[in-house]
């Protein structure tokens, strides 16, 4: 890529331009728009599968057996536990994009539409979303397409798992940045125990295997058990990094001497701007009411 001014948006990003509301996305179009060329990478769009596709096939298979979109509202919001919290969400915000875009009285068979075709069409959708996708990770799960099986019915979203496809190429990804791996693999071990989620935890475990031996990289399902590790290293090079949850993201950008910028949940509320020279990112963010490990 050229020397133009870049922005890498993660999966928060890319879920929340499809799904949120009108409002955030134009504080995040509004933001993207400030720089030459947005950049993702292959293993947010295989996160993309995985989080937003899985859920849209989930509440196409809830719709044809209750036959209802008020029940399937009703069964996400009563029956999902609180450990799905994340699939609970996801599900909302497309219940709630899909009665965004309806005025048709049959709001059960538009919404039976949406999610098909959102299946059918959107990792296309998610490609033509941005300038440039980051692909030297070689991520097969990423490139695997969704195959309809029966419309309406039955989707393959492929496999979600490195060490299950033979022509994942993460290995040799990691074995070429191992510089990387190590100054951030010293940069987590730096970190105190209270400033590490349980993901930075995995992360350096991950990172420390590989140290040892490169061959652990495709068997420890890197890009689904450590995946905003995987996506930071994707992003390295590019100055800016673009998220909804900062708390991996604010440790590794440090990591990468990047600025990191949040986007808080409530559109009211301006972008939050992390500048590498910025001694302390915690007090920045702490002063725009994001606690020191929750979601933004």
């Amino acid at each position: 890529m050229s020397q133009a001014s870049k922005v890498f948006v993660d999966t928060s990003v890319q879920i929340a331009r499809f799904v949120h509301s009108k409002e955030i996305k134009e504080r995040i179009n509004a933001r993207t728009s400030q720089y030459d060329v947005v950049v993702t990478s292959e293993i947010v769009k295989q996160e993309f599968k995985r989080r937003l596709l899985k859920e849209a096939q989930y509440l196409l298979n809830q719709l044809n057996r209750l036959g209802s979109l008020e029940k399937v509202q009703r069964h996400v919001t009563d029956y999902l536990p609180p450990q799905q919290n994340r699939k609970r969400n996801i599900c909302l915000d497309l219940l709630l994009t899909i009665s965004e875009r309806s005025d048709d009285a049959d709001l059960t068979e538009r919404a039976k539409s949406y999610l098909s075709m959102l299946l059918r069409f959107g990792l296309d959708d998610f490609e033509d979303s941005v300038q440039h996708i980051e692909r030297t990770a070689g991520c097969a799960c990423a490139r695997t397409p969704v195959v309809e099986r029966r419309p309406y019915k039955d989707y393959d979203l492929g496999k979600d798992k490195c060490s299950k496809l033979a022509q994942c190429q993460i290995t040799a990804f990691l074995i070429d940045r191992k510089d990387l791996t190590l100054r951030i693999l010293d940069h987590l071990k730096s970190l105190g125990p209270d400033q590490k989620t349980e993901e930075l935890q995995r992360a350096e475990q991950f990172l420390e295997s590989v140290a040892e031996d490169s061959n652990n990289a495709r068997l420890g399902d890197p890009c689904l058990k450590v995946g905003d590790l995987m996506i930071a290293m994707e992003s390295a090079g590019v100055a800016n990094f673009y998220t909804l949850n900062a708390k991996e993201s604010k440790h590794l950008c440090r990591a990468l001497d990047q600025t990191l910028v949040v986007r808080p949940k409530h559109p009211i509320h301006e972008d939050i701007v992390c500048h590498p020279d910025a001694q302390d990112w915690s007090l920045v963010l702490a002063s725009r009411g994001i606690p020191r490990h929750d979601d933004t």
